[in-house]
């Protein structure tokens, strides 16, 4: 086949958090479990366990590329929340959205909306109870065994909206013996982060595990044109787990979890002040940010509204009960059952000045409902499993500008200072899925999984006047303009206009509806020569959910809903436990071929000027590879490199290319926004006996990135560019490549009891943005986080 020419073959290696990790599963009388810590080690790579295809497997074994890290390695690196995972993951990137919100990237797949619940293009899960929203995501890190990141499209299994990958946490579960301990951590900016757990026995057939987590911490941003501070942390998670065996053949597992996160929002930089020359009306008064200095190129410094709160206000807690009944010696029934509700309010100053022009404020809730059954066996040679899920969503959102100050909101006579935009979205899903798998021979296995999945998502949605009835005149007034007649809109009302008569839809509101079914699958070869060395070739079909966008619509079109992307995706990769297990070898080569591709691009709005839209490009690849190398050469020393290369290109255009300052042209040639061509991370640490009871550790964590744009950018459409932007206004929408280095030292007891380490991350504050946008006009970027340093102290019972 012609895409065959552009796999790159590679072999590369597990990270060390993949081989190292000690790994227990929720208890089960037929559930494996893997060796633990130096045990581990020693013993044969194929011992570690995952549940990557929702059953228990030998790593090395897993036909698909897996990361995974356990709860050590997270802290040792840094990894407090799923933000942090690019430190251990290679090809997983993070950014904060156009609002502040978080988005995920694996493998240069994710998807960049300003909505609150917008479907992702990675999905987080907690021991397969599905998150399905990202902010819902923020406490999934406590307490944890390990993490499993599966690269790739994993929609048979866990379901479309996970083009990119799936992020698996596995939560730490109750012991048969009584246990506990603590983590205490304090850092820069009067940091304290705290942790503890309890675990043991409540009787014969009962035992429970209850964990907290609390970070305090003071401001770490500062004004750079006054002396105002910002930035306090005020973090409180926790979860509660039942476990519950009553019988040999049934395992029931019911798990609470919840948190509350008050701490400030992190503001955004100034980076510059841009007059659209497309805007409807000349801007009639000088703006204060015409002068208004650039940020420094320094990780604290921001500027903000002052006498405003910037405390965000967010909660979520998840009930969830999975039930695992063995009917026979071979198959099992499976049932999870999950309500999820979480709760926003996000501040953000996005004109990043001092002035009052610009200001965000994004609040709703989320309620999520999914119940799961499956069955699973094996029947000689075969292993199967077939099951069903149902979903249940509500999303209610509300996105308030106020004020907004910007060149394209004088219409006339009238000035609008205020908008506020609400969503009211209800989403059913449900789906059916299989997989069989065939040994051919002892060498030989063929893989195959299905998914059919329904959805019908009904929106309703408008522009709010906020009371004062200045949107309300303005609009008014336009309505009136083009229609020749007057038209009067009442204060407070809910404002969208016909696209065909350019008056007020009836009652304001605009109401659609969107359905779409697909069929998902995946086909596998298998090939293990001998015993440690995995040969594989995949090939995946796969399906993110289509939308509605949420934008500031004039004319009821503009909300119109995106249709569902599709990606088929070619992946050879290889598996390989050498030299008496002192070295492990992984690598993937991988093309991915999209149609109607969901990317966050621009359009021309006749008042609000240029605004964030989502774009369907028909047609558009990836092709990737990934090395790794994770080795023990020698007693003590770990040594963990890994890469990942990916070039993505925009194939063909989506109707009116519009660039994020209005220029208008062709998205081809085009790169996807937060996508770096290369990205690398190594892991080194080296521990050796300091004492009779101790043992020292040193050690350093490094990450490199290239540059990567934040928009889609236009350009003549001729010849196609293998560049970054196309213009100096562009490049200020870049995200520069940047390299950073984390340190530890630091010792620890013989029998792991006792853990005390010194830690700096960012050592050399090294200056660098996670996002760059434009809103209204001001182009204002997020920066990452400055050099902190701290200790640590672990003890465990």
């Amino acid at each position: 086949m012609n895409r065959c020419k552009y796999l790159i073959w590679a072999t590369a290696l597990c990270s060390p958090n993949a081989l190292f990790a000690q790994t227990v599963l929720p208890s089960s009388s037929t559930t494996p479990t893997a060796p633990q810590g130096e045990a581990a080690v020693a013993g044969a790579t194929s011992d570690i366990i995952v549940t990557a295809q929702k059953r228990s497997e030998r790593l090395l074994e897993v036909p698909l590329s897996i990361t995974a890290s356990n709860n050590e390695q997270l802290r040792t690196a840094g990894v407090s929340s799923a933000d942090d995972l690019a430190k251990v993951v290679p090809g997983f990137t993070f950014l904060k959205g156009l609002f502040g919100l978080p988005v995920y990237f694996i493998r240069g797949i994710g998807f960049n909306d300003q909505s609150l619940g917008v479907s992702p293009a990675v999905t987080v899960y907690v021991d397969q109870v599905p998150l399905p929203y990202a902010p819902m995501a923020r406490g999934a890190t406590l307490d944890l065994e390990r993490v499993e990141v599966l690269k790739g499209p994993q929609g048979t299994l866990f379901g479309q909206n996970s083009t990119g990958g799936a992020v698996n946490y596995i939560a730490a579960k109750p012991t048969d013996h009584f246990d506990a301990g603590i983590d205490v951590e304090y850092g820069r900016f009067n940091t304290v982060n705290a942790e503890a757990f309890v675990s043991g026995p409540l009787s014969e057939t009962l035992k429970a595990r209850f964990a907290v987590r609390s970070e305090r911490g003071d401001d770490w941003q500062r004004g750079y044109v006054s002396y105002e501070t910002l930035g306090k942390k005020k973090f409180l998670n926790g979860r509660a787990i039942i476990d519950w065996t009553p019988s040999s053949a049934l395992h029931v597992v019911l798990m609470a979890t919840g948190w509350e996160d008050k701490s400030d929002v992190q503001q955004p930089q100034f980076v510059s002040f841009r007059t659209p020359d497309f805007a409807p009306t000349a801007r009639p008064i000088p703006f204060p940010s015409d002068t208004f200095p650039a940020a420094p190129n320094d990780n604290r410094a921001a500027a903000w509204d002052p006498d405003y709160n910037y405390s965000q206000n967010s909660s979520f807690y998840q009930f969830a009960l999975h039930a695992d009944l063995s009917l026979s010696d071979t198959t099992t029934l499976s049932a999870i059952t999950a309500y999820s509700h979480y709760r926003t309010r996000v501040p953000i100053d996005v004109d990043a000045t001092i002035y009052t022009i610009d200001r965000v404020v994004t609040s709703g809730r989320i309620s999520s409902f999914s119940q799961e059954l499956r069955l699973n066996g094996e029947l000689g040679h075969f292993r199967w499993m077939v099951g069903g899920n149902y979903g249940s969503d509500r999303v209610v959102e509300s996105e308030l500008v106020d004020p907004v100050i910007s060149s394209s909101n004088f219409i006339g006579p009238f000035t609008f200072t205020s908008v506020d935009n609400r969503t009211d979205q209800k989403i059913r899903t449900a789906s059916g899925f299989g997989s069989l798998d065939f040994d051919i021979s002892d060498r030989l296995t063929l893989q195959g999984s299905v998914r059919y999945t329904d959805q019908d998502r009904r929106f309703s949605g408008c522009n709010y006047d906020t009371g004062g009835g200045d949107l309300s005149n303005a609009l008014a007034f336009l309505s009136s303009i083009v229609t020749g007649s007057p038209q009067t809109i009442a204060p407070g009302a809910c404002i969208v206009l016909s696209p065909d008569t350019f008056r007020p839809v009836p009652e304001g509101i605009v109401n659609k509806r969107l359905k779409e079914d697909n069929v998902a699958w995946r086909a596998s070869l298998n090939f293990k020569p001998q015993q440690g060395l995995l040969f594989y070739a995949n090939v995946t079909k796969g399906y993110k959910a289509g939308g509605f966008p949420n934008v500031y619509a004039i004319t009821s079109d503009s909300l119109n809903a995106i249709k569902q992307e599709s990606v088929l995706a070619y992946e050879l990769g290889s598996k390989a436990d050498l030299f008496d297990h002192k070295v492990q070898l992984t690598g993937a080569a991988f093309y991915y071929d999209y149609r109607n591709k969901q990317l966050l691009g621009s359009y021309n709005n006749s008042v609000f000027g240029v605004n964030p839209q989502l774009v369907s490009l028909p047609k558009s690849r990836v092709i990737g590879a990934e090395l790794n190398i994770n080795a023990r050469p020698i007693s003590g020393l770990t040594l963990n490199v890994g890469g990942t290369y990916l070039n993505t290109k925009v194939q063909r255009d989506s109707p009116l290319p519009v660039g994020p300052f209005g220029n208008q042209g062709s998205y081809i040639g085009n790169r996807f926004p937060f996508t770096p061509k290369w990205q690398a991370l190594a892991d080194i640490q080296y521990e050796f006996p300091a004492t009779g009871t101790l043992n020292a550790f040193v050690g350093g964590n490094f990450t490199v990135r290239s540059n990567a744009s934040t928009a889609l950018f236009v350009g003549d459409g001729i010849a196609p560019r293998d560049g970054v932007s196309f213009s100096k206004l562009d490049s200020a929408l870049v995200v520069k490549g940047y390299a950073l280095v984390d340190l530890r030292a630091g010792v620890e007891t013989i029998d792991g009891k006792m853990r005390f380490e010194l830690w700096g991350r960012n050592v050399f504050n090294q200056f660098y943005t996670t996002n760059a946008q434009r809103s209204g006009d001001t182009v204002y970027r997020f920066a990452g986080n400055p050099a902190t340093y701290g200790i640590r102290l672990r003890y465990r019972l």
